[in-house]
């Protein structure tokens, strides 16, 4: 994310000569908030990891055509997109990769401040309801949400975001 994000301020500066804010940069991803960081996981497994290896699962043929890729994209592509081979995702390796946020408030509280601080969105898109997850369990994460993290997030702005790091995109 930190690469795209980092491409986007890059182009705003040389072809357009002004630098992107954080107000400007946006950040989605699929939130999981518990009483602890074990509960948060074993809640969340199966229905992150249904969305992952069921729901969005496409035919390799579907997202990438005969034809679209030369066959040094397609190696280079491959060595790259462990999803795209086939791989299962679980909660751990999605959390571990930055895909996924999870665990206790604190713990979702860090990520997102860390994250922030990499990243430098002001705009957050929490996805609190994902795949199977039911309604008892979706309004207890957006509850805790609401309650426990969301007011970290409110008062972030240019002045936690460490900056353009190109090293980190690469």
């Amino acid at each position: 994310m930190a690469r795209f994000l980092n491409g986007y301020r890059e182009a705003a500066q040389r072809l357009y000569g002004y630098t992107a804010s954080s107000e400007q940069i946006g950040w989605c991803a699929p939130v999981y908030v518990s009483d602890t960081d074990a509960e948060a996981r074993a809640q969340a497994a199966p229905h992150i990891e249904a969305l992952f290896n069921k729901l969005l699962r496409q035919p390799f043929q579907m997202i990438f055509p005969p034809g679209y890729l030369s066959a040094k994209s397609l190696k280079n592509m491959l060595s790259h997109k462990r999803s795209v081979t086939g791989q299962e995702h679980t909660v751990d390796t999605l959390i571990e990769q930055g895909i996924m946020l999870c665990g206790s408030p604190d713990t979702v509280r860090k990520q997102l401040v860390d994250a922030h601080r990499l990243l430098g969105f002001q705009n957050f898109l929490a996805l609190l309801q994902f795949a199977t997850l039911p309604g008892d369990l979706t309004e207890k994460n957006i509850r805790l949400f609401a309650r426990e993290v969301l007011p970290a997030l409110q008062s972030l702005t240019d002045k936690e975001y460490a900056g353009l790091q190109t090293e980190a995109a690469e």
